[in-house]
């Protein structure tokens, strides 16, 4: 394993219906590997073809983002991050979220929001898009839990589960001449998220001796990166990676940031008990996901360096 990629780890063609068979095992022990030494890996996943990602990436995303003032045409809410705007003072990029991912419902009234007499086009690509996501993630913490020993816990662990989707435009920013960091270092909030990419990469990761490796956009692979929240619970087997995004500011990028985040009805973070002994004593106090959030992207919040263990450390 080089230790200037993330390591590539196929799941194309699997599902859960394949927790016995050997490539679901090699799959799983190689997400072992990257997940201990990186906090993330390379995902190959040929169920989202090229139609469905250029689609969405090449089309579907910029065209949401050249809706005039789009910023202005949704709906405040009250969880930075998680809310359907972010933005970072100081850096050249807007995001929007769709929240709860149950039920297409939701994509189209978040569809609706911007184009008020619907865009099926839109809402289609992504509830498609959606939908393997799903299937993925699912998959990706199925295999997660299995290497813990946690397996009993599978399915009250994705009932307290919830989804989100975050599009975000890297405009143009003629400030500053040359590749700059047009989002800066951070850790994700949440428990796993996938990255997709679109021609123009950007995306870096830092490693345990303070390295930075870049990702490299490929048609059928996209990024995993385990958040601060599945970090906790896990009781800190896994880190949380620190990324960021460094690109040309002469440049448009768009992509994709699909996540496993707690529910608003279930969102207390707690170690499960078979992660806590003397060997592995606990790290994290419980907390409440949401008034983590809301206390990270406050000005307090946003003095520390490591937030979450400020809050929450033992």
């Amino acid at each position: 394993m080089s230790e200037f990629e993330l390591p590539k780890v196929d799941l194309s063609g699997l599902d859960l219906t394949c927790l016995h068979d050997k490539t679901w095992a090699v799959a799983r022990a190689n997400i072992a590997i990257a997940l201990k030494k990186f906090g993330g890996f390379e995902v190959v996943y040929d169920q989202v073809g090229p139609e469905l990602r250029g689609g969405l990436l090449g089309q579907a995303i910029p065209e949401l983002f050249e809706v005039p003032d789009v910023e202005k045409l949704i709906n405040p809410s009250q969880v930075p991050y998680h809310g359907f705007l972010f933005q970072k003072e100081g850096f050249p990029f807007l995001s929007l979220k769709i929240f709860e991912l149950s039920s297409k419902n939701n994509v189209q009234d978040f569809s609706n929001m911007i184009w008020p007499q619907g865009n099926a086009f839109f809402s289609n690509l992504v509830w498609n898009y959606a939908i393997h996501m799903k299937e993925l993630l699912q998959m990706i913490h199925k295999m997660v839990l299995e290497i813990l020993g946690l397996e009993d816990h599978y399915n009250s662990h994705m009932e307290s589960t919830d989804y989100s989707m975050r599009f975000t435009k890297y405009y143009n920013d003629l400030s500053e001449i040359g590749t700059k960091v047009v989002m800066p270092a951070h850790k994700d909030p949440n428990y796993i998220s996938i990255i997709g990419q679109h021609d123009i990469g950007g995306l870096e990761i830092e490693t345990s001796n303070g390295e930075w490796i870049s990702t490299t956009p490929i048609k059928n692979s996209f990024t995993v990166l385990l958040g601060e929240a599945f970090m906790a619970w896990t009781n800190k087997r896994f880190q949380a990676p620190c990324h960021r995004v460094k690109m040309d500011g002469s440049e448009e990028r768009y992509s994709i940031v699909f996540s496993t985040i707690p529910s608003f009805a279930n969102d207390v973070i707690n170690p499960p008990k078979e992660l806590i002994d003397e060997e592995h004593p606990l790290l994290f106090k419980s907390f409440k996901y949401y008034d983590y959030v809301n206390f990270r992207f406050s000005d307090e919040g946003e003095k520390h360096k490591d937030t979450l263990q400020f809050y929450c450390g033992a």
